[in-house]
C-alpha cells in the first residue's frame, strides 16, 4: 500500500518548518481520496472523516507560529531580559552601598537617619562592597557552569520552553531574595545575598542565552541564521546600554527601590513572553521513552550516556575549532570594553565623564554594521549577479567566509588602538573594528551547521560555560587574587574608632 508512513511524515519536518509538527502535515497532506484516510462508511458523516481543509489548516498554523513572529518575539524577549539585567546594578548597589554606609558610622538602616552618600565612598566600605558582589558574581558563575550543561541536556529531551521559563524563574527569585535581604538588613546580615545564587540552579543567564539561540537556530533557516543571531546580539546590546542611564534617571526622581521593584516586573514579563513562545523542538517519533518504565539504575546509565553524548559534540573537530575560537576571542573583547575608559583618559587627557561620548561611538558603529552592513553583505555575496570573486557558492560557506573576516578586521582594528598616537586616529580604530562585531553570530552560525537539531541546546550551553570560565579568568587576570580579599578584610575590621565617632557628631 503506497500510503503516507509516519517515517514519511517525521523526514518531512525539516529544520525549515521545525513548527509544523506531525499532525499539522499529516492535515496538509491527508484528502479525502488519500491513501492512507480511511474509507467513508454508509451511515458516517463525511465531515468527520474528512481531514481538514487547506484555510482550516492555515487556521491552525495560527499567528503563534509564524517564524517571522517567534523571531520577533526572541528578540524582545532577550531585550527585556536585557533591560532587567541592566536596572538590577545599579540601585542594588546603591541600596547594599547605604547599608554598609550605616554599619561603618554604627546606626541602624532602619533608622531612617540619612547619610550623605559622598560619606559612604571611603575606602573600607567600598572593599567591602567590592568583595559583597564579587563573590555573589563568583558564585552564580560557578552554579551556571555546573547547571548550563544539564538543562541543556534537558532542552535537548523535552524542549525549549519549560527550560526557558524556568530558567526566568530562576532570575525573578534571585532579584527578589536579594531585595529582602536588603530591606531588613537588621534581621538578615547582608552576606546572605550569596543565598541568592541557589536560585541560579533553575538556569540563570547561561541557560537563559543557550534556549535563545537554540530557538533561533530551530526557526531561521540556514540563508538567514547568522542575521537572526546578529539580531539577539543588538537586542541585548540595545537593552545594556540603554537600562544603565535609565535606572540613574529613576533613582534620581524616585530611590533605589523602584527601580529594583521595576527589575522584578522587567524578568516577571519576561516570563509571561516565554509563556507565549510557541515550542520550536520537536523530537522523533521514535522516542525510547516508548515501553514499560525504567527503573532508578536504568535512568542513571541512561543520564551518564546522555552526558557522554553531549560531550561528543566536542570530537567533530569543525565544532571543537570553533568553541575554540571563541574561546580565544573572549578576552579581546573583554580587555577591550572594560580597559577602554581608563585607557582613553590617561592616554588622551579626557575626563572619565567624557569618555562615554566615545562609547558610544563604538556602540552606534556596532548597532549599524549588525542591523544594516552585516546583512547586506550576507545578502549580497550569494546573489547570482555578484561577480564571480566575491560570490560565495552556498549559505555555510558565506557565514565562514565573513567569520574569517570579521575576526581580521576586528584584529586590524585593535592593532590601531593600539598605535594610535591621536583621539581621531583611535575613533578610526574603533569604527574599523565595529566592522568586524559580526564575527561571534557569524561563527555560532557555521557551529550549528555542523550540529544537529538535538544537540543545539547543548553546544550553545557549552558556549555560554566558556564565555563564564574566560570572564573569571579575565577577572583573575586583572589582579583580583586571594590575598586582596585578606586585605580588605583587615582593612575594614581595623578601621579607626575615633573616625566613627567623628561621623557621629
Amino acid at each position: 500500500m503506497s500510503g503516507i508512513s509516519p517515517d514519511d511524515d517525521e523526514n518531512a519536518v525539516t529544520e525549515r518548518t521545525p513548527l509544523v509538527g506531525i499532525s499539522g502535515i499529516s492535515g496538509i497532506q491527508g484528502s479525502p481520496t488519500s491513501a492512507s484516510a480511511p474509507a467513508w462508511k454508509p451511515g458516517q458523516s463525511r465531515s468527520s472523516t474528512a481531514a481538514p481543509s487547506i484555510s482550516e489548516t492555515e487556521v491552525a498554523l495560527s499567528w503563534k507560529h509564524n517564524p517571522s513572529f517567534i523571531l520577533s518575539l526572541c528578540y524582545l524577549i532577550v531585550l527585556v531580559g536585557s533591560l532587567a539585567g541592566g536596572f538590577q546594578q545599579i540601585p542594588m548597589t546603591r541600596i547594599y552601598e547605604d547599608i554598609l554606609c550605616h554599619y561603618y558610622y554604627g546606626k541602624s538602616p532602619t533608622s531612617g537617619e540619612p547619610i550623605d552618600e559622598a560619606l559612604c565612598k571611603r575606602d573600607a566600605i567600598q572593599s567591602e562592597l567590592a568583595y559583597l558582589f564579587a563573590f555573589l558574581e563568583a558564585l552564580n558563575a560557578g552554579i551556571g557552569c555546573l547547571v548550563a550543561l544539564l538543562w541543556g541536556i534537558v532542552a535537548d529531551r523535552i524542549g525549549r520552553k519549560p527550560v526557558y521559563a524556568t530558567a526566568a524563574v530562576g532570575m525573578i527569585l534571585h532579584v527578589l531574595f536579594i531585595m529582602i535581604v536588603g530591606y531588613f538588613p537588621d534581621t538578615f546580615p547582608t552576606r546572605w545575598i550569596w543565598i541568592s545564587s541557589i536560585a541560579h540552579v533553575l538556569g540563570g543567564p547561561p541557560v537563559i542565552g543557550a534556549c535563545t539561540y537554540s530557538i533561533v537556530s530551530d526557526i531561521a533557516p540556514e540563508s538567514s541564521r547568522s542575521i537572526a543571531f546578529m539580531r539577539v546580539h543588538v537586542a541585548s546590546l540595545a537593552g545594556n546600554l540603554v537600562s544603565p542611564a535609565l535606572a540613574s534617571a529613576m533613582m534620581s526622581l524616585t530611590g533605589p527601590w523602584p527601580a529594583m521593584w521595576l527589575t522584578t516586573v522587567l524578568w516577571a514579563l519576561t516570563a509571561v513572553l516565554i509563556t507565549i513562545l510557541p515550542e520550536t523542538f520537536h523530537r522523533p517519533l521514535h522516542s525510547d521513552e516508548a515501553g514499560p518504565t525504567p527503573t532508578i539504575s536504568a535512568r542513571v546509565l541512561r543520564g551518564f550516556a546522555q552526558l557522554k553524548d553531549t560531550f561528543s559534540i566536542i570530537r567533530t573537530v569543525s565544532v571543537a575549532l570553533v568553541l575554540c575560537i571563541c574561546l580565544l576571542s573572549m578576552p579581546v573583547v573583554m580587555c577591550t570594553l572594560q580597559f577602554m575608559v581608563q585607557y582613553i583618559s590617561k592616554h588622551y587627557h579626557i575626563p572619565l565623564a567624557k569618555t562615554g561620548y566615545i562609547q558610544s561611538v563604538f556602540g552606534i558603529a556596532h548597532i549599524v554594521v549588525v542591523l544594516l552592513i552585516a546583512p547586506g553583505v550576507s545578502r549580497l555575496v550569494v546573489q547570482p549577479t555578484t561577480p564571480r570573486f566575491l560570490r560565495v557558492a552556498n549559505e555555510k560557506d558565506r557565514d565562514l567566509i565573513l567569520a574569517r573576516w570579521s575576526y581580521f578586521i576586528y584584529a586590524v582594528g585593535s592593532f590601531i588602538l593600539g598605535v594610535s598616537p591621536s583621539l581621531p586616529l583611535f575613533i578610526t580604530g574603533l569604527i574599523i573594528m565595529s566592522l568586524g562585531s559580526g564575527s561571534a553570530s557569524f561563527i555560532k552560525s557555521v557551529a550549528t551547521s555542523h550540529t544537529d537539531v538535538e544537540h543545539r541546546s547543548r553546544l550553545f550551553s557549552i558556549m555560554a560555560l566558556l564565555d563564564i570560565v574566560m570572564i573569571r579568568l579575565d577577572n583573575v587576570c586583572r589582579g583580583k587574587p586571594k590575598s586582596r580579599v585578606s586585605d580588605i578584610r583587615i582593612k575594614i575590621t581595623n578601621e579607626p574608632q575615633d573616625e566613627k565617632r567623628n561621623a557621629r557628631k
